[in-house]
């Protein structure tokens, strides 16, 4: 797996409570989620799961950023989404009673929790509460699916990124910086370039001029988006 790699038990129900598809559950069933469930460390730039391998685990992020990666049969790589704390990563495999659908790989350090795939189906039969959760959880990520997608159709390059980008501020942006809504994914120029499905250069360029534009400003790995409205309303121009 790689170099950092960690398992402990869960501690403390209170974190759970912050994930959505925990959201409304009993002290007695976070207990359960506990007894069931470990945790597993994992340092930046690891896979979780790989595309292809048997769905035999639910993830969910505790802290942390990871990747969805998809491999085309040519091997090029593109990445599908980002996730952050209080997001699951597999969910829909399990439930398929496939294969992992992509490929799940830390863009920071790392801390998820793990669940069989057996022990996660046998609560989604008897927490209702539970189900409705994780059904709502997937309604929502195949909206934003079809979102990206429609984007990748209709909007040109510099749509895109700022579609992505006020996506990604909305989600996990941090409010309270005087240069905007900070964007602390760990995402590189690269990872904005498959996300956006274009070139590396095509997106460093595109970057530059939405600064100039005053759209955009950053430090390091660290986007700070002054208006989110602004960039949407770009990238529907």
């Amino acid at each position: 797996m790689g170099g950092f790699f960690e398992v402990t038990k869960m501690v403390c129900n209170d974190r759970l409570r912050k994930v959505r598809i925990f959201e409304g559950l009993s002290e007695a069933q976070l207990l359960k989620v506990e007894e069931l469930a470990t945790e597993e460390r994992f340092g930046k730039n690891e896979n979780i799961f790989r595309q292809g391998e048997p769905a035999t685990s639910l993830y969910v992020v505790m802290k942390g950023r990871v990747k969805l990666l998809r491999h085309a049969p040519s091997g090029a790589a593109t990445i599908i989404e980002i996730y952050s704390t209080g997001d699951e990563l597999s969910a829909a495999a399990i439930i398929e009673g496939k294969s992992y659908h992509a490929t799940a790989r830390t863009l920071t350090d790392c801390t998820v929790l793990k669940m069989s795939a057996q022990n996660f189906r046998k609560l989604l039969s008897e927490w209702p509460n539970f189900a409705s959760n994780v059904m709502k959880e997937l309604g929502q990520r195949y909206r934003e699916l079809v979102e990206n997608l429609s984007s990748l159709a209709v909007y040109k390059v510099e749509g895109r990124l700022c579609k992505v980008m006020a996506n990604l501020a909305r989600r996990y942006g941090i409010y309270g910086d005087c240069r905007g809504v900070i964007l602390d994914l760990a995402l590189t120029r690269q990872d904005l370039a498959d996300i956006t499905g274009t070139t590396l250069e095509t997106t460093i360029r595109t970057l530059n001029r939405l600064r100039n534009d005053g759209l955009i400003s950053w430090e390091g790995k660290r986007f700070f988006i002054p208006d989110i409205k602004a960039l949407e309303a770009l990238a529907s121009s």
